[in-house]
């Protein structure tokens, strides 16, 4: 039966710190592909179907025009309102 290695404390912090940048890395990966979650999750912000699908395009696309209309502006002022 074999026996378990003993780690010295400095092999247990070279893991640790590798655990760590392995988390890092994913949710780095994770957010770049969902900026609008990170909106949601990190800067604690509650978007509008419509504002999710802008973020999101503006991530996906190398070119990207938006014209909004005029109400568009007084629309997202009366939703912010009313949160």
């Amino acid at each position: 039966m074999a026996t378990p290695k003993k780690y010295t404390l400095r092999e247990l912090q070279e893991i640790r710190e590798a655990k760590k940048m392995n988390a890092v890395a994913r949710m780095t990966a994770f957010y770049r592909a969902n900026p609008h979650r990170f909106a949601k999750d990190y800067l604690n912000i509650n978007l509008r179907l419509f504002q999710k699908i802008l973020i999101f395009m503006m991530n996906w696309s190398t070119h990207f025009i938006f014209f909004a209309s005029r109400g568009l502006g007084k629309k997202v002022a009366d939703l912010m309102r009313n949160h």
